[in-house]
Protein backbone atom coordinates (compact mmCIF):
# COMPACT_ATOMS: atom_id res chain seq x y z
CA UNK A 1 0.00 0.00 0.00
CA UNK A 2 2.81 2.55 0.92
CA UNK A 3 4.82 1.50 -2.55
CA UNK A 4 1.04 2.33 -4.18
CA UNK A 5 0.95 5.62 -3.10
CA UNK A 6 4.29 6.64 -3.52
CA UNK A 7 4.19 5.42 -6.85
CA UNK A 8 0.87 7.72 -7.39
CA UNK A 9 2.55 10.72 -5.62
CA UNK A 10 5.22 10.40 -8.25
CA UNK A 11 3.23 9.82 -11.30
CA UNK A 12 0.97 12.88 -10.06
CA UNK A 13 4.20 15.04 -10.11
CA UNK A 14 5.17 13.83 -13.26
CA UNK A 15 1.76 14.74 -15.10
CA UNK A 16 1.55 17.96 -13.04
CA UNK A 17 5.57 18.88 -14.53
CA UNK A 18 4.17 18.06 -18.15
CA UNK A 19 1.17 20.53 -17.63
CA UNK A 20 3.59 23.13 -16.49
CA UNK A 21 5.67 22.49 -19.57
CA UNK A 22 3.15 22.24 -21.96
CA UNK A 23 1.24 25.42 -20.83
CA UNK A 24 4.69 27.36 -20.72
CA UNK A 25 4.73 26.61 -24.66
CA UNK A 26 1.29 27.24 -25.33
CA UNK A 27 1.26 30.55 -23.67
CA UNK A 28 4.18 31.28 -25.92
CA UNK A 29 1.72 30.97 -29.10
CA UNK A 30 0.04 34.63 -27.22
CA UNK A 31 -3.19 32.78 -27.78
CA UNK A 32 -4.39 34.43 -24.14
CA UNK A 33 -4.12 33.25 -20.19
CA UNK A 34 -7.41 31.45 -20.73
CA UNK A 35 -7.24 29.57 -23.70
CA UNK A 36 -3.88 28.57 -23.48
CA UNK A 37 -5.61 27.12 -19.85
CA UNK A 38 -8.12 25.24 -22.05
CA UNK A 39 -5.99 23.84 -24.88
CA UNK A 40 -3.15 23.04 -22.22
CA UNK A 41 -5.44 21.01 -19.95
CA UNK A 42 -6.44 19.07 -23.39
CA UNK A 43 -3.04 18.45 -24.10
CA UNK A 44 -1.72 17.65 -21.22
CA UNK A 45 -4.90 14.67 -20.54
CA UNK A 46 -3.70 13.35 -24.10
CA UNK A 47 -0.15 13.35 -23.38
CA UNK A 48 -0.63 11.88 -20.13
CA UNK A 49 -2.29 8.75 -21.35
CA UNK A 50 -0.22 8.24 -23.63
CA UNK A 51 2.30 8.70 -20.65
CA UNK A 52 0.66 6.16 -18.81
CA UNK A 53 0.31 4.12 -21.06
CA UNK A 54 4.38 3.44 -22.08
CA UNK A 55 5.00 3.17 -18.17
CA UNK A 56 2.31 0.46 -18.31
CA UNK A 57 3.42 -1.18 -21.28
CA UNK A 58 7.12 -1.47 -20.32
CA UNK A 59 6.30 -2.67 -16.53
CA UNK A 60 4.27 -5.41 -18.16
CA UNK A 61 7.40 -6.70 -20.87
CA UNK A 62 9.49 -6.68 -17.50
CA UNK A 63 7.07 -8.88 -15.45
CA UNK A 64 8.05 -12.17 -16.66
CA UNK A 65 5.64 -13.75 -14.55
CA UNK A 66 2.49 -12.67 -15.81
CA UNK A 67 -0.16 -15.16 -14.46
CA UNK A 68 0.18 -17.44 -11.09
CA UNK A 69 1.60 -16.14 -8.08
CA UNK A 70 3.81 -13.14 -8.18
CA UNK A 71 6.50 -12.44 -5.84
CA UNK A 72 9.21 -9.74 -5.83
CA UNK A 73 10.12 -7.51 -8.36
CA UNK A 74 6.63 -9.12 -10.39
CA UNK A 75 4.55 -7.12 -7.58
CA UNK A 76 6.44 -3.90 -7.60
CA UNK A 77 5.70 -4.32 -11.63
CA UNK A 78 1.91 -4.65 -10.99
CA UNK A 79 1.93 -1.88 -8.68
CA UNK A 80 3.34 0.19 -11.35
CA UNK A 81 0.45 -1.30 -13.78
CA UNK A 82 -2.48 -0.61 -11.17
CA UNK A 83 -1.52 2.66 -10.58
CA UNK A 84 -0.75 4.04 -14.04
CA UNK A 85 -4.30 2.37 -15.14
CA UNK A 86 -6.23 4.22 -11.95
CA UNK A 87 -4.57 7.37 -12.47
CA UNK A 88 -5.88 7.14 -15.95
CA UNK A 89 -8.78 6.07 -15.32
CA UNK A 90 -9.32 9.06 -12.64
CA UNK A 91 -8.15 11.46 -14.74
CA UNK A 92 -10.28 10.43 -17.70
CA UNK A 93 -13.61 10.90 -15.72
CA UNK A 94 -12.72 14.12 -14.60
CA UNK A 95 -12.51 15.19 -18.19
CA UNK A 96 -15.26 13.56 -19.52
CA UNK A 97 -18.89 14.06 -18.58
CA UNK A 98 -19.57 10.16 -19.12
CA UNK A 99 -19.58 7.23 -16.90
CA UNK A 100 -18.32 4.51 -17.42
CA UNK A 101 -14.73 5.27 -18.60
CA UNK A 102 -14.75 4.83 -22.55
CA UNK A 103 -13.61 1.24 -23.01
CA UNK A 104 -11.40 2.92 -25.84
CA UNK A 105 -9.10 4.00 -23.08
CA UNK A 106 -8.39 0.31 -21.48
CA UNK A 107 -7.24 -0.54 -25.39
CA UNK A 108 -4.35 1.84 -24.43
CA UNK A 109 -3.24 -0.63 -21.34
CA UNK A 110 -3.29 -4.38 -22.70
CA UNK A 111 -7.18 -4.87 -23.57
CA UNK A 112 -8.16 -6.15 -26.91
CA UNK A 113 -11.50 -4.86 -27.86
CA UNK A 114 -14.23 -6.50 -29.80
CA UNK A 115 -17.15 -5.34 -32.05
CA UNK A 116 -20.26 -4.78 -30.01
CA UNK A 117 -18.94 -4.55 -26.44
CA UNK A 118 -20.74 -2.48 -23.64
CA UNK A 119 -18.66 -2.04 -20.53
CA UNK A 120 -20.23 -0.26 -17.44
CA UNK A 121 -17.84 -0.73 -14.68
CA UNK A 122 -13.96 -0.53 -14.31
CA UNK A 123 -11.68 -3.46 -15.48
CA UNK A 124 -8.67 -3.76 -13.48
CA UNK A 125 -5.41 -6.02 -15.30
CA UNK A 126 -7.29 -5.12 -18.37
CA UNK A 127 -4.04 -7.06 -20.05
CA UNK A 128 -5.52 -10.17 -18.56
CA UNK A 129 -9.45 -9.91 -19.55
CA UNK A 130 -10.88 -11.71 -22.41
CA UNK A 131 -13.90 -9.89 -23.29
CA UNK A 132 -16.02 -11.48 -26.93
CA UNK A 133 -18.16 -9.87 -29.40
CA UNK A 134 -21.44 -8.65 -28.03
CA UNK A 135 -21.38 -9.22 -24.72
CA UNK A 136 -21.78 -6.87 -21.57
CA UNK A 137 -20.66 -6.03 -18.40
CA UNK A 138 -23.13 -4.48 -15.93
CA UNK A 139 -22.96 -1.63 -14.00
CA UNK A 140 -20.85 -1.79 -10.61
CA UNK A 141 -19.45 -5.51 -11.36
CA UNK A 142 -16.12 -6.11 -10.36
CA UNK A 143 -13.84 -7.95 -13.24
CA UNK A 144 -10.16 -8.61 -12.06
CA UNK A 145 -7.32 -10.37 -12.88
CA UNK A 146 -5.93 -10.66 -9.65
CA UNK A 147 -6.75 -11.44 -5.80
CA UNK A 148 -4.57 -11.08 -2.57
CA UNK A 149 -4.61 -13.46 -0.14
CA UNK A 150 -2.17 -13.90 2.77
CA UNK A 151 -0.60 -10.94 1.26
CA UNK A 152 0.30 -12.20 -2.01
CA UNK A 153 -0.99 -11.97 -5.46
CA UNK A 154 -2.35 -13.82 -7.92
CA UNK A 155 -2.94 -13.25 -11.07
CA UNK A 156 -4.56 -15.29 -13.75
CA UNK A 157 -6.76 -14.46 -17.00
CA UNK A 158 -10.07 -13.97 -16.89
CA UNK A 159 -11.81 -15.21 -19.98
CA UNK A 160 -15.87 -14.34 -21.40
CA UNK A 161 -17.40 -15.34 -24.64
CA UNK A 162 -19.03 -13.89 -27.14
CA UNK A 163 -22.96 -12.52 -26.73
CA UNK A 164 -22.37 -12.79 -22.59
CA UNK A 165 -24.52 -10.85 -20.48
CA UNK A 166 -22.79 -9.84 -16.87
CA UNK A 167 -25.15 -8.44 -14.38
CA UNK A 168 -24.83 -5.35 -12.18
CA UNK A 169 -22.74 -5.90 -9.53
CA UNK A 170 -21.48 -9.21 -10.14
CA UNK A 171 -18.02 -10.41 -9.20
CA UNK A 172 -15.68 -12.02 -11.24
CA UNK A 173 -12.49 -13.60 -10.06
CA UNK A 174 -9.28 -14.18 -11.48
CA UNK A 175 -9.12 -17.73 -13.54
CA UNK A 176 -12.70 -17.54 -14.15
CA UNK A 177 -13.97 -18.80 -18.03
CA UNK A 178 -17.45 -17.86 -19.00
CA UNK A 179 -19.23 -19.74 -22.37
CA UNK A 180 -20.73 -18.26 -25.37
CA UNK A 181 -24.33 -16.55 -24.68
CA UNK A 182 -24.58 -17.37 -21.08
CA UNK A 183 -26.24 -14.62 -18.80
CA UNK A 184 -24.70 -14.52 -15.08
CA UNK A 185 -27.02 -12.87 -12.73
CA UNK A 186 -27.16 -9.72 -10.77
CA UNK A 187 -25.23 -9.48 -8.03
CA UNK A 188 -23.75 -13.01 -8.78
CA UNK A 189 -20.35 -14.31 -7.58
CA UNK A 190 -17.58 -16.48 -10.02
CA UNK A 191 -15.00 -18.00 -7.80
CA UNK A 192 -11.13 -18.26 -8.55
CA UNK A 193 -10.79 -20.61 -11.54
CA UNK A 194 -14.60 -21.42 -11.73
CA UNK A 195 -16.00 -22.20 -15.02
CA UNK A 196 -19.54 -21.28 -16.47
CA UNK A 197 -20.93 -23.47 -19.21
CA UNK A 198 -21.64 -21.73 -22.64
CA UNK A 199 -25.49 -21.34 -23.38
CA UNK A 200 -26.81 -21.60 -19.87
CA UNK A 201 -28.26 -18.69 -17.06
CA UNK A 202 -26.21 -18.80 -14.25
CA UNK A 203 -27.01 -16.70 -10.17
CA UNK A 204 -26.19 -16.60 -6.59
CA UNK A 205 -23.45 -16.65 -4.38
CA UNK A 206 -21.12 -18.47 -5.10
CA UNK A 207 -23.02 -19.01 -8.83
CA UNK A 208 -25.37 -22.13 -9.23
CA UNK A 209 -26.84 -23.19 -12.94
CA UNK A 210 -30.28 -21.85 -12.68
CA UNK A 211 -31.02 -23.37 -16.30
CA UNK A 212 -29.99 -23.89 -20.03
CA UNK A 213 -31.35 -20.88 -22.29
CA UNK A 214 -32.78 -23.20 -24.83
CA UNK A 215 -35.81 -23.89 -21.60
CA UNK A 216 -36.62 -20.45 -20.83
CA UNK A 217 -40.14 -19.12 -21.91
Amino acid sequence: MVVFFIIQIFLTFLILLLFLLVFTLVESLSFGLLFSIIISIFLTYFLSIFLLAFIHKLSRILMRKKEGEIEGIGVLLWTIQATTLDIALTITRKMIIHSPVPDVIYSFFGFKRRKGISILTTLWDPDLIELGENSLIGTGAIVSGHHIRNKKLYRKRVIIGKNVTIGAYCVITPGATIGDNTIVAMGSTIPTNWSLEANCLYGGVPVKKIKTLDSLE
